[in-house]
């Protein structure tokens, strides 16, 4: 027994030290939930050091998908039993199976909430630091509240709120500067969650955890530049001064100090003569009284500060799932790629998460709102790429095909008034289409 105690103690003493080893260069609260860090395992206490991290190449991920979720419409629809064939809604690929049963309704006090959630926040920024904070954090939550009878929605954040049991049968809410936390109830609550495979009754994982690793990198990087630049002295030359003609070697003082004055003159006097790009390449004279020249910092293509940090860029992006051209990078890019990469991005990025917010608002913020015989539904339209070109186009052969009229290709297309005789929907030939 003594031999297995000790065996155990030297095991614990050996994973401590691992621990702190880890845990000495890298934040704890972006590793959780990571594999093979189970000491620094996902937990409500590290939101709020992993909101600290919102900076760097992590910002430019999340401002990209953030922004672009926020400028979509919320919708609200009462689900009927009634099919309505032809008509085609902007909807989530979930969605697609009831889209004939939909009806889509212009007001409902959801909607009015989510217009003018609460006194501090439009609708833009609203869902921007609901997706913000599911992309730092791995959730989200909106608190319903009804002040003087009208819907008020507020976004908490992940480190002011934890449930109640491992069900979330209730929440506790404990904003800074309260010392005890107060119970809100679970309908009250509407809680986005980016799922942990590994536990269903988690809080979820960020992508901003998968890659901790990459964003403490990229986050030393900057630090290291800026401490460089900051502290650092770059003189990209220096000058040896030689003997002066007449002085033998070995003497007491034969090195000559230059006075101010001339160092001023020396230094401009090589400005003066080898400065500027025409000059590129020149041959430096070395003279009697200068002996040689060395280079003593490195070129800015030598510190290599770009190609150190492309590595953690590509992680943190790729794992946010934003390519280099939705990030703003047009170099290299023309409009055939650009389109691509918004598809890309729309397609693999944004929709995928619209899907879970609309779904999360259909089964938590929808029941609220619905009865036994009125259905509700509500969604983010989801995002298209916009590609001005084939939009022209495809108005163009509509024109031609006779399936809109002059007037709706002017007032969509030219963004200009309707002409008089211009309802009327003509064929390829000009002659006016039959109805019916």
């Amino acid at each position: 027994m003594d031999v297995l105690s000790q065996a155990f103690a030297d095991a614990d003493r050996s994973f401590m030290a691992a621990s702190k080893a880890v845990g000495s260069s890298v934040p704890r609260s972006l590793v959780g939930g990571m594999p093979s860090i189970g000491a620094f395992s996902s937990s409500l206490s590290k939101a709020s050091e992993q909101y600290q991290h919102y900076s760097g190449w992590a910002y430019v991920a999340v401002r990209a998908i953030a922004s672009r979720i926020a400028g979509q419409s919320v919708c609200v629809g009462r689900v009927g039993t009634a099919r309505k064939p032809g008509r085609k809604l902007t909807l989530p690929q979930s969605f697609k199976s009831i889209d004939e049963l939909i009806e889509p309704l212009a007001s409902h006090p959801f909607l009015t909430a989510v217009a003018a959630p609460n006194p501090l926040q439009t609708q833009w920024s609203l869902i921007y630091s609901s997706v913000a904070s599911m992309l730092l954090t791995g959730r989200s939550c909106w608190w319903l509240v009804e002040e003087n009878g009208e819907l008020q929605i507020w976004p908490i954040p992940s480190h002011w709120i934890e449930p109640a049991d491992r069900m979330r049968s209730g929440w506790k809410l404990r904003p800074p500067g309260l010392g005890q936390a107060f119970d809100v109830p679970a309908t009250d609550i509407i809680p986005f969650i980016l799922p942990d495979p590994s536990n269903p009754l988690g809080l979820g994982v960020s992508p901003l955890q998968s890659q901790a690793m990459a964003v403490a990198t990229d986050e030393e990087i900057q630090k290291s530049q800026f401490a460089a630049f900051q502290n650092g002295v770059f003189p990209s030359l220096a000058f040896k001064i030689g003997t002066l003609p007449g002085m033998a070697p070995g003497q007491p003082g034969d090195k000559p100090i230059l006075t101010a004055e001339q160092r001023i003159e020396l230094v401009s006097a090589v400005k003066r003569l080898y400065t500027g790009g025409s000059k590129a390449g020149e041959p430096l004279i070395l003279d009697g009284l200068i002996e040689s020249v060395d280079k003593i910092s490195n070129l800015p293509e030598e510190m290599d500060y770009l190609d150190s940090g492309l590595q953690t860029k590509n992680r943190i992006l790729q794992a946010y799932g934003v390519n280099p051209v939705v990030a703003g990078q047009l170099e290299g890019a023309n409009r055939a790629s650009s389109f691509v990469a918004s598809m890309h991005f729309a397609e693999s990025t944004c929709n995928p998460l619209i899907e879970q917010i609309s779904q999360t608002l259909t089964r938590f913020a929808c029941q609220r709102f619905s009865t036994p015989t009125q259905k509700l539904v509500a969604w983010v339209e989801p995002v298209k790429p916009n590609d001005s070109e084939m939009r022209l186009n495809e108005w163009k052969a509509a024109l031609a095909a006779g399936v809109v009229s002059p007037n709706e290709f002017r007032q969509a297309v030219l963004n200009i008034d309707a002409m008089a005789g211009g309802d009327v929907v003509r064929d390829a030939l000009g002659n006016p289409m039959q109805s019916g």
